[in-house]
């Protein structure tokens, strides 16, 4: 673990004890923003197994150019609400330890994987819609949260108005880009022009978690124990987060019928939570999501060229996600032919 300058099992001496046994350490190997390690000990030989999660910035930084201890104050923040969160337990930055500021929270038991949800079989449409309704219940406790008594703003800037919103998530996606001081991108800055003068007004200004979906949340028996990985959280549209949802709203059509998809999702999402989300806001913040591709694919970049120990998976984002970020981009304003859908495939498959 090279976020400690000495021995996992001495530092864990140090917070609880010299009895204190390491029992496992493993490194998640799933993920391109940050570093994740499941770590397993006793205080005493004898004592009950602990389970918690080190989160850290990789060497090179994160390629979300947010800071680590903003998505540490946001999991401290939501351990006060209803929206299922693993609860924080410390942050490290004694530099007699820490050879980059970490924190640690509690480990909840769950997989981010579904079984068979990716089975075409007709025999597993129930269980795709009900993950679907699981997944928009748990977003609809999010976009409910009263941010302003949480005092997010302290970290997530805020449109001043819901007119504003579309445009303002763009602005802060520029400033993220060129704060990064990398190499100019013409297309992004034409991207970000065209975008913002098609920008929707928002039906009300909610907290919003940004990525999310399939690979993000920990479900057990069916339902999500923890919605985790918070690094692109914002305050804004809540269509974001049905744009940037990763598999869970899925199309099925039995029969020519359509009997699930993002219209009825967004039907159901309306009945539990009051907010009414359009679908072309929802193909809106999809476009902006090519912008976005574009910038984290210049921040992993800026990374790799700064750090020799950047991370191999930093390379792969500042290349490979780079070229599909620009592609989507020139394609949505209509400079050039659609990606096949073969060419999404093959970049969800690699980022699993």
């Amino acid at each position: 673990m090279d976020m400690l300058k000495r021995p996992l099992a001495d530092y864990l001496a140090h917070r609880f004890g010299p009895q204190c046994v390491l029992a496992e350490s493993i490194r998640f190997p799933r993920g391109s923003s940050r570093e994740t390690w499941f770590i397993a000990y006793r205080v005493t030989p004898e004592a009950d197994l602990t389970r918690v999660v080190f989160r850290s910035d990789f060497p090179s930084g994160s390629t979300i150019p947010s800071s680590l201890e903003q998505e540490y104050f946001i999991y401290e923040r939501l351990g006060h609400t209803k929206v299922p969160v693993a609860h924080v337990l410390w942050w490290e930055a004694d530099p007699a330890w820490a050879a980059r500021p970490f924190y640690v929270r509690e480990h909840i038991e769950g997989s981010w994987d579904i079984p068979h949800y990716h089975d075409p079989d007709p025999a597993y449409d129930a269980l795709r819609i009900e993950t679907s309704k699981e997944h928009v219940r748990n977003l609809a406790l999010i976009h409910q949260v009263d941010w302003q008594a949480l005092g997010l703003e302290r970290r997530l800037p805020a449109p001043p108005s819901v007119a504003d919103a579309g445009r303002f998530f763009i602005e802060q996606v520029e400033t993220q880009f060129r704060n990064l001081h990398g190499e100019p991108i013409p297309l992004f800055d034409l991207g970000a022009h065209w975008l913002k003068a098609r920008a929707p007004a928002a039906p009300r200004l909610s907290l919003c978690k940004g990525t999310n979906g399939m690979g993000e949340e920990v479900f057990r028996d069916g339902k999500i124990v923890a919605m985790s990985d918070w690094e692109e959280a914002s305050i804004g549209d809540p269509a974001a987060d049905f744009a940037f949802a990763q598999e869970l709203v899925s199309e099925i059509e039995r029969d020519g019928k359509q009997i699930w998809g993002l219209a009825q999702c967004l039907d159901y999402y309306f009945e539990v939570s009051g907010i009414r989300v359009t679908p072309e806001s929802v193909g809106f913040y999809r476009m902006v999501q090519s912008l976005k591709m574009v910038m984290y694919s210049e921040s992993a970049a800026v990374g790799v060229h700064s750090t020799p120990e950047a991370h191999i998976r930093q390379a792969w984002t500042g290349t490979e996600v780079a070229y599909v970020g620009k592609r989507i981009l020139a394609a949505v304003m209509g400079l050039s032919a659609p990606l096949p859908p073969s060419r999404f495939a093959d970049l969800n498959k690699t980022m699993g």
